[in-house]
């Protein structure tokens, strides 16, 4: 085998072709990634852009503001004119120099609590009546007809509360001899709309309701052929008292004495006396105060004090009276707190406070007598001798003509118009029950 002369070149790797140095532009030589790199913005091309966009800006805000403060056409109260575009109501009188007389903020009852305090303006639009809402969202579009006017009043804020509602007294129809209560009340609730500034309460829908008080009144029409006659005196007991018991003892008779309690101190025996004869023993109040003349609690104890001086004294428990002067009003009867079931007056009018002389007394206790006629009388209070030589005349003449003489609880009983309790004298306001606080109107 023979060896080959090998040189030092032979043993160098092949290598390329060195070329001469050319020169390659930055933004086109390799980057790492081997992506050419973004060419800067000079300083002339961003001032050209920012320019670019503010007139951009100004284009388009002015084009903005143009189209913000258009006009639009619109009719008003009738004449037509251009108001800006979106304008609300308040501009549009601004602008044509309207004005208007603005309304009042009133109560829930309707009562002005502050003049001009109301909406400034009413308003129309295409024929629509605009509430406040309404109004306040309004902008102009363009070719509404819009018709201003005066201000309407406002109703203040108010809540709704749920309260109890006590009951009222209706009156009678008309006035009788006997008046008494025919129903009695209770309580009941009702919704209230209240005003926040005034306090005003105005009824709502009833969620409970409620049973006021309820009077009758009649002049007592006996049921049968009886024919019957209350006999009646006033301001007793008095010295009087026991002689008027004899004498109708002696006829077989039986009255109504109307005590005043004042004088029942030191006479018990007398209420006593009057129960054992079989007349009836019933109030004329505590002093003979007139009952419409006086307050509430003055009613009351008048009433109550007397009924106490007679059940003390015997007389029994009785819840009638008559008023002194025969005066009671529906006022009076609230006022009384239910303190009494039943009032007395008369029909036939003896005029003995006038001491007129027997005779006249006579007549007018028994001319045009009836059957149920309740006769006054009085048995204190003044001299009564003529009464005394009256009374058994009186008794003659009405027995002649076929007539009674029974207490106010038996004639009540005769008339079915009348309750039970209340003609038996001692009727009382039921448990549970509550009396009237005003007059129904």
């Amino acid at each position: 085998m023979s060896e080959k002369n090998t040189s030092r070149s032979d043993l160098k790797p092949h290598s390329r072709e060195v070329r001469p140095h050319q020169h390659v532009p930055a933004a086109q030589r390799p980057t790492r990634r081997g992506r050419p790199r973004r060419r800067r913005p000079t300083r002339e091309g961003r001032l050209t852009a920012i320019i670019g966009l503010l007139v951009v800006a100004a284009i388009v805000g002015g084009g903005a503001w143009m189209w913000l403060n258009r006009t639009v056409h619109v009719s008003v109260n009738g004449t037509g004119t251009d108001v800006r575009a979106s304008a609300t109501l308040a501009d549009i009188i601004e602008a044509e120099g309207l004005s208007y007389k603005p309304g009042n903020l009133v109560s829930v009852g309707g009562n002005v609590l502050e003049e001009g305090g109301g909406r400034p303006f009413s308003v129309t639009v295409n024929g629509a009546q605009l509430d406040e809402h309404g109004a306040d969202d309004f902008r102009a579009e363009g070719n509404e007809e819009i018709v201003f006017g005066d201000g309407e009043d406002v109703v203040e804020a108010s809540h709704e509360e749920e309260r109890e509602v006590q009951p009222q007294l209706e009156p009678a129809a008309s006035v009788g001899a006997v008046t008494f209560v025919s129903q009695y009340g209770k309580p009941g609730k009702q919704m209230f709309t209240v005003g926040d500034v005034s306090g005003e309460a105005v009824p709502g829908e009833v969620t409970e309701p409620w049973q006021n008080v309820k009077l009758e009144s009649v002049n007592p029409r006996p049921e049968g052929d009886r024919k019957v006659i209350a006999l009646t005196f006033d301001d007793g007991p008095s010295d009087y008292t026991q002689r008027y018991l004899d004498i109708l003892s002696e006829h077989g008779a039986h009255a109504t004495f109307f005590c005043l309690g004042s004088q029942v101190a030191g006479r018990e025996d007398l209420v006593r006396a009057i129960r054992d004869q079989g007349s009836q023993v019933a109030s004329h109040t505590q002093n003979h105060k007139q009952l419409t003349a006086v307050d509430a609690p003055t009613v009351q104890s008048e009433v109550t004090d007397a009924f106490s001086a007679i059940s003390a004294a015997g007389g029994g428990d009785t819840s009638v009276i008559r008023p002194p002067y025969g005066a009671l009003d529906a006022q009076a009867w609230v006022n009384s707190g239910g303190s009494f079931s039943a009032s007395v007056i008369w029909n036939l009018d003896s005029l003995d406070w006038k001491l007129p002389g027997v005779d006249t007394i006579v007549s007018n206790c028994t001319e045009g007598a009836w059957s149920g006629a309740i006769i006054l009388m009085h048995d204190g209070g003044g001299n009564r001798d003529q009464d005394l030589e009256a009374l058994p005349k009186i008794l003659d003449k009405l027995s002649a003509e076929g007539y009674e003489f029974v207490t106010l609880s038996e004639l009540m009983a005769m008339d079915g118009r009348i309750p039970a309790d209340v003609a038996a004298g001692n009727a009382h306001m039921p448990e549970g029950s509550a009396w009237a606080t005003s007059v129904a109107q």
